[in-house]
């Protein structure tokens, strides 16, 4: 399991929150073809639990990262911006 702690301090003066980042429980799906990885992104105003499918079980933690990247981007817009300490870079374009 991979998992990053960080504080969001909402720019609208809010309080900060604990969010969680994790990626965990990559495994073989039943297919036998794809691989799926568990992302859980908690501690906004909706906590998000997904699964991944990918081709191999690197591609499939790779995706993860992105995908967290871009989730964790769009909840911070939708927040109405803010910081994370420690900071999460903004998905590749």
């Amino acid at each position: 399991m991979l998992e990053l702690v960080t504080v969001f301090t909402p720019a609208d003066g809010s309080p900060p929150r604990t969010i969680t980042l994790r990626i965990s429980d990559v495994r073989p799906d039943p297919d036998g073809f794809t691989w799926s990885v568990a992302v859980d992104v908690l501690g906004f105003k909706y906590d998000d639990s997904v699964r991944l499918k990918q081709v191999d079980w690197a591609t499939a933690i790779e995706d993860a990262g992105r995908f967290i990247k871009r989730m964790v981007t769009d909840k911070v817009e939708l927040a109405g911006g803010g910081t994370l300490e420690p900071p999460i870079l903004p998905p590749e374009s």
